[in-house]
């Protein structure tokens, strides 16, 4: 499926338990995404906001977060031609079929992400499975405002 993103680099020491915060750069990412589709394109057409909001965080060879990527999911009316991006920071992505492994959890509070990679690592581990450790994925199918909210945590299979 196609979707449109937008990267940054990470300031050092920042952890998955608070990447709302890391210099504002999910905001700028956020914001340039969030352009495109109120827009920003070669069409200047609107196109809906779908969820999940999806996050790709790159990691060194010491596991160490060095910057991440935003994305959003395109509808699927505008799989086969979506608009150009006008913003060059903001690209159109296909996302290549892959097994993943995810653990889902809900509330408000996304500080749980880490424990919750930890919880998801042990479960691979305990089934013999090794995930491929170069980034991770957050998802979030979030709205503003209190009430339910999901989250997951996302590894890729280590042969994909």
């Amino acid at each position: 499926s196609s979707g449109i993103n937008a990267e940054w680099p990470l300031r050092p020491g920042t952890n998955l338990d608070n990447i709302t915060d890391i210099g504002g750069s999910t905001k700028r990412a956020f914001w340039r995404l969030f352009k495109y589709i109120q827009g920003d394109n070669d069409k200047n057409q609107k196109i809906d906001m779908t969820v999940p909001v999806m996050y790709k965080w790159f990691m060194d060879e010491n596991y160490a977060l060095t910057g991440g990527r935003m994305h959003f999911y395109l509808p699927s009316a505008h799989q086969d031609s979506p608009p150009v991006p006008t913003d060059t920071s903001v690209q159109i992505d296909e996302l290549a079929d892959a097994i993943t492994y995810d653990r889902a959890f809900g509330g408000h509070n996304i500080t749980r992400y880490e424990s919750e990679f930890v919880k998801l690592g042990k479960a691979l581990g305990d089934a013999g499975i090794v995930p491929y450790l170069g980034f991770s994925i957050t998802l979030e199918y979030t709205r503003p405002g209190p009430g339910k909210q999901r989250h997951e945590v996302m590894l890729l299979d280590g042969g994909s």
